[in-house]
């Protein structure tokens, strides 16, 4: 009843990283960090300091 399928080749080993136990646990934290650290220091609105730190994020 169910097709028994082999799990693809991982291509790219730079890839590798993203099935680490605690990657995306630590990445969030760390983007709530910066979030944090820039709402302090600026003294600036929740808004604006998402704003600020999503701008250095994907620059």
């Amino acid at each position: 009843m169910y097709v028994k399928a082999e799990p693809a080749t991982d291509l790219n080993k730079n890839t590798e990283w993203f099935t680490y136990p605690g990657v995306w646990t630590t990445y969030l934290l760390i983007v709530f960090m910066s979030w944090l650290l820039v709402l302090s220091i600026f003294g600036c609105s929740a808004g604006m300091a998402w704003t600020i730190v999503h701008l250095c994020h994907f620059a």
